[in-house]
């Protein structure tokens, strides 16, 4: 099974539009998109490394951490 079939119905549907859109493209401007959406993915992983530490409260003082545990 690839990726692509585990994929819900309108990301593969977006995804078949993705290509449509860039079968065309030259190389130079393909270097270029592969490059911006690597660092939209970095990004995204920050993002999200950010969030589960901001959520799971790492590297925070520990008794700050307690405190808002307690809050809730």
């Amino acid at each position: 099974m690839t990726i692509r079939d585990q994929l819900p119905l309108e990301q593969q549907f977006e995804l078949q539009v993705f290509e449509t859109q860039i079968k065309d493209l030259s190389q130079a401007d393909a270097q270029t998109l592969l490059i911006q959406l690597r660092e939209a993915m970095l990004y995204q992983a920050t993002t999200f490394r950010e969030i589960l530490k901001e959520t799971w409260g790492i590297g925070k003082d520990i008794n700050v951490t307690l405190e808002a545990l307690t809050e809730e």
